[in-house]
This record gives C-alpha cells, sequence and structure tokens, in this order.
C-alpha cells in the first residue's frame, strides 16, 4: 500500500526503531535493580506478540520519490548504531560482573545468563545484517564485527556471496527444505554455510593478480584473516577475565548463531525455485522471485527486527536500505511475527502444520484455502495463550524480583 505522503521522513517515522534499544534498557533494569533478566525475554515472547496481533499490520510503502529521499536520510542510521553500541556495553558489563563473580555462579545460571543475553546479540546479528549489505566499508566492517563476537564472520561471505545467489535452491545452506525441522537444519546449514563461504572465498583469492603465491593467497583469505582476529578476540576474553567467562562467552556465542540460523531456517523454508529445464538434471534455476521468500507484515515486530521481514524485497534489492524496503502482497506470509515464529520452529508438529500447506501453494502457483488461515490463526492464538502462562509462571514466579 502506498499512500500520498511526500518529503523526507518525520521522526516520528523514526523513532519506533529504537524500540530495541527500549528493550534492552527494559531488561537491564530489571537485572540490575530487581536481579531477573528473564523480564528481556518474557517481554520478547509474551508482550510482541500481544502487539503484534493487537495492533493492525504495517503494508505502508513509500512512493517511489519519497523512497528515493528517505534512502539518503542517515538519520535511520542512529537506530541502527544505537542498537549496535548497546549491544557492545551489555556484553562487557556482563562480562566484567560474571568475571567478579556477581552473576552466573553456577552451570545453571552460566546456561540462563548466556541465553537471555544471546537474545539481544541476536537482535545486534539483524543489525550486522543490514550494515553488511551497504555499500560503506565502515559499515560492513561495522556489520561483519557483530558476526565475529559469536564467531560467524565467515556469514558475511556465505550470506552476501553464497545465499544471495543460490537461495531457494537444494544448493543454499541458508534454505530449509520442506518437512526439514529446525534441529535438521542446524546440523546441516552451520556445516554447510562454513563450507561455502570458503570455497567462495578460495576461489575470489585464486582470481585476484599478483598473489599467485600460496602465502600470498593465504594472507588475502578474509575467512582466515577474520579467524584469526576471532581468535585473538577470544583469547583476550580468556586472558582479561578468566576461564569461568570464557565458557560463558562459547555459550553465549552458540545460543547466537542457534537463533541467526533460526531465522534463516523461517525465511525461506520450503520455497523452492523451479528449473529452467525439468527434464535436465544440470539446468538452470528460474530468477530469485518475491515468492521466493517468506514475509511478515506485522508492526511491531519489524520495528524490532528493522523491516527483515520484508525480506522478498531485500532479496530483490539487496542494497535498499531497511527503511525503504516494500511489503509485497504476492509473498508467502509468515502467520505470525520473528517473535512467535522463532516459538513455533522449536515445534516441528506445529511448524509444519502452519507452513506447508502455504509453501506447497506457493511453490505450485495455487491459493491457499482460507480454512487454512483460520487453522493457521487457531495455532497462533494457542501457542501465543500457552507461552504467556509458561513464561510468566517462569518470570513472575520461579525466579521473581529481588
Amino acid at each position: 500500500m502506498t499512500d500520498d505522503i511526500e518529503g523526507p521522513a518525520t521522526w516520528s517515522e523514526i523513532v519506533p526503531y529504537f524500540l530495541p534499544v527500549v528493550n534492552v534498557a527494559f531488561g537491564l533494569y530489571f537485572e540490575f535493580y530487581h536481579g531477573n533478566f528473564f523480564m528481556y525475554l518474557w517481554q520478547i515472547y509474551v508482550i510482541l506478540p500481544i502487539l503484534d496481533y493487537a495492533l493492525p499490520v504495517d503494508n505502508y510503502n513509500p512512493s517511489e520519490a519519497r523512497a528515493r529521499i528517505m534512502e539518503k536520510d542517515k538519520r535511520y542510521l542512529i537506530p541502527l548504531y544505537t542498537m549496535y553500541f548497546a549491544d557492545l556495553f551489555t556484553t562487557i558489563w556482563f562480562l566484567i560482573r560474571i568475571s567478579n563473580g556477581e552473576i552466573a555462579t553456577t552451570f545453571g545460571s552460566l546456561l540462563f545468563y548466556a541465553f537471555c543475553l544471546a537474545h539481544i546479540g541476536g537482535m545486534n546479528a539483524v543489525v550486522g545484517h543490514e550494515l553488511i549489505h551497504r555499500r560503506f566499508i565502515l559499515h560492513k566492517i561495522a556489520g561483519v564485527s557483530a558476526y565475529g563476537k559469536m564467531f560467524y564472520s565467515h556469514y558475511f561471505i556465505q550470506h552476501v556471496r553464497a545465499h544471495h545467489k543460490m537461495v531457494a535452491t537444494p544448493y543454499d545452506a541458508s534454505t530449509s527444505y520442506l518437512d526439514e525441522d529446525v534441529f535438521r537444519f542446524w546440523a546441516r546449514a552451520i556445516p554447510q554455510g562454513l563450507r561455502e563461504a570458503w570455497e567462495f572465498e578460495v576461489e575470489r583469492v585464486k582470481q585476484l593478480e599478483g598473489y599467485k603465491q600460496w602465502w600470498q593467497q593465504l594472507l588475502q583469505n578474509k575467512i582466515l584473516t577474520m579467524g584469526a582476529a576471532q581468535v585473538a578476540y577470544i583469547s583476550m576474553i580468556y586472558l582479561v577475565f578468566g576461564t569461568w567467562t570464557f565458557i560463558f562467552h562459547l555459550f553465549y556465542s552458540f545460543f547466537m548463531v542457534l537463533l541467526l540460523e533460526a531465522v534463516n531456517y523461517m525465511e525461506h523454508y520450503g520455497l523452492m525455485r523451479k528449473k529452467l529445464d525439468p527434464a535436465n538434471p544440470n539446468s538452470a534455476y528460474e530468477s530469485v522471485k518475491i515468492i521466493h521468500s517468506w514475509n511478515a507484515p506485522h508492526r511491531i515486530s519489524n520495528y524490532i527486527f528493522f523491516k527483515l521481514q520484508r525480506h522478498s524485497d531485500h532479496h530483490a534489492n539487496a542494497y535498499k536500505p531497511y527503511q525503504i524496503l516494500e511489503s509485497l502482497a504476492e509473498s508467502p506470509m509468515l502467520p505470525s511475527g520473528y517473535a512467535v515464529c522463532l516459538l513455533l520452529v522449536t515445534n516441528p508438529y506445529m511448524w509444519k502444520k502452519v507452513c506447508n500447506t502455504i509453501a506447497v501453494a506457493t511453490n505450485n502457483g495455487t491459493k491457499v484455502p482460507e480454512e487454512v488461515h483460520q487453522t493457521n490463526e487457531r495455532c497462533i492464538l494457542g501457542t501465543m495463550c500457552f507461552t504467556s502462562i509458561l513464561l510468566s509462571y517462569v518470570n513472575f514466579y520461579l525466579i521473581g524480583f529481588s
């Protein structure tokens, strides 16, 4: 939907993208003053889905003339970098507190804090995704560093050079297959993504002029140089903060990787491009279309995730900044925003029940029956109710406030 609004963006259109930082501040307040960091997860998985469900969806697309103005508006970088530095500050603060023995003194509490903090790091991975698609080199460096903290900097190469080229084909590590659950996807996608990135980078280095010696090629290999930086980083964590904090960071990074790949799992689940010549096993695939990515027009989660949920337009225009990504009605629609879908994917039966029919209909070019949408809405409401009750019980009764 495009309306008649013209001219540059107002601050009222930019301010909602500070919601991720507000969420972080909310969580830190309850951790610092009440010893309850679980409040951060509670708002993500309880409050956010309720707001998404209650508020109208957001299908607003700026006009072409207004999009050109908004594209150059540097103010939209402020929410991105505010979240970037909020994550950096939060990570350092928690590392200091853990090394001082203030929190995470048992293995169970260490896992708890690692899992909770990984959700803030996961939000910064969304920022990193936005920045690695920017043309300005400093933005790219900042984006890669967001993944370096989770020892996943090769994702920059795998995502930009492999995923965007091979999306919705069996060769893409980040495309989940129909009926493939998220646990099998993790086991396949994580090592396959590293292998894809390595192969693309080795091929790139071979084509460089003036770097024919093996040692010259090693020095030009970005995966090796970024890997060395990651080793230096985790070594610094060990030397400065100690063994226990080092172990914490390993689990923290592991949970961030799982969250990142869970989002990848949702974005293209079951959607496949057709071969131009089905009878030829070596046939090329059709071009990437907007039907090869799942979208979600839910208003609040699009603010939280910097419109990553408008994923079809992102694949059509990889360098388009988040503020002007379009909501495309032809794309298959997820039944809810990313927060609820992250809960759904951990229940493979429910996830397949909700998404399989839509994925098959999209691949076949057929219409999804209305009763399917009605069934999906009941599944979403059931998931929201169950999760709200469970997480509220954990948050307010088991953990409580000091």
